[in-house]
């Protein structure tokens, strides 16, 4: 059964950064209202504080309301850009726990979902923003069709990457950007590792901090319990002759592990990418590159 169909409500909500201005998100409302979804968007959407779209308080108010409206069947989220962790002390776990539908974001939002997963089984999906993934005024196809089989609540499988390390694995998937994961560590909101495959991403960021994060995941609870690893892109990683290159970060990172991993694969911040359940069952083969999900 489809997650939304056509005259369903959706949620238009800003968990981290400000718009300011409908316009930004206009191609997407028009693509949303074209599948024959309504749109209602939050009462403090179009608020700034800073950088963020209000207060913490405002914008978990957005959210917590969309929960609550057992009319709307799924949440949008419009930008990323960064506050997505200050919000997750407001959110109503309880509220979401009994009424789920997933929320649609990226990035920053990522915070939210696996906060949300974790504290309310809710699976979500990470890889599509309204402001970001319309920037020119149209949306990139791939993008397009995974959010398409996702709402449709359909199962397939993705070839993407290189392998990395040899092996197979099952899983409920975790899907985050690197710095937003390692925000969240040493909170109650850090999601529990065991029997996880973990998928990350990162941009602009210098290789030794990259190997920084990596090793302070490493040394969460419950890593040794992972079973499998998926690396996304690395976008525009900044290095030095002493940091090394990225590859010998990532290969550095699984010494010491029996890990399989992917390399490589498309999800990150690029203007085409995959779009991915958080929380979804997932397999993957790393001799074939493959990640299929198996149920949401």
């Amino acid at each position: 059964m489809p997650i939304v169909k056509s005259g369903d409500k959706v949620a238009i909500v800003a968990p981290c950064g400000q718009i300011g201005d409908f316009e930004k998100i206009a191609a997407a409302v028009k693509y949303l209202e074209n599948l024959g979804l309504k749109p209602i968007l939050g009462k403090h959407l179009l608020y700034v504080n800073r950088y963020m779209a209000g207060t913490d308080e405002d914008r978990a108010a957005d959210i917590n309301a969309a929960f609550a409206d057992t009319s709307i069947k799924a949440l949008f989220c419009v930008r990323a850009a960064a506050g997505g962790t200050r919000i997750l002390p407001y959110i109503d776990y309880e509220t979401a726990f009994y009424n789920p539908k997933p929320i649609i974001g990226f990035c920053d939002n990522a915070a939210l979902q696996i906060a949300l997963f974790q504290n309310s089984g809710i699976v979500s999906y990470n890889g599509f923003v309204m402001a970001y993934d319309f920037k020119s005024g149209k949306l990139d196809s791939l993008i397009q069709s995974d959010l398409q089989k996702l709402l449709n609540n359909e199962k397939f499988k993705i070839i993407s990457g290189k392998t990395l390390r040899s092996g197979n694995a099952s899983g409920k998937l975790l899907c985050c950007n690197l710095t937003v994961l390692t925000r969240m560590a040493g909170t109650p909101y850090f999601p529990d590792l065991r029997n996880k495959i973990l998928l990350i991403e990162e941009v602009n960021e210098p290789v030794y901090k990259i190997d920084l994060m990596l090793q302070q995941l490493k040394q969460q609870p419950h890593f040794s319990k992972l079973r499998g690893i998926v690396f996304g892109q690395f976008t525009n990683v900044r290095t030095d002759a002493e940091d090394g290159t990225i590859d010998e970060c990532l290969n550095d990172f699984l010494y010491h592990t029996k890990l399989p991993a992917i390399a490589d694969f498309n999800f990150g911040h690029t203007v085409s990418r995959h779009v991915l359940p958080i929380g979804a069952e997932v397999e993957m083969n790393t001799d074939l590159n493959e990640l299929k999900i198996i149920s949401y």
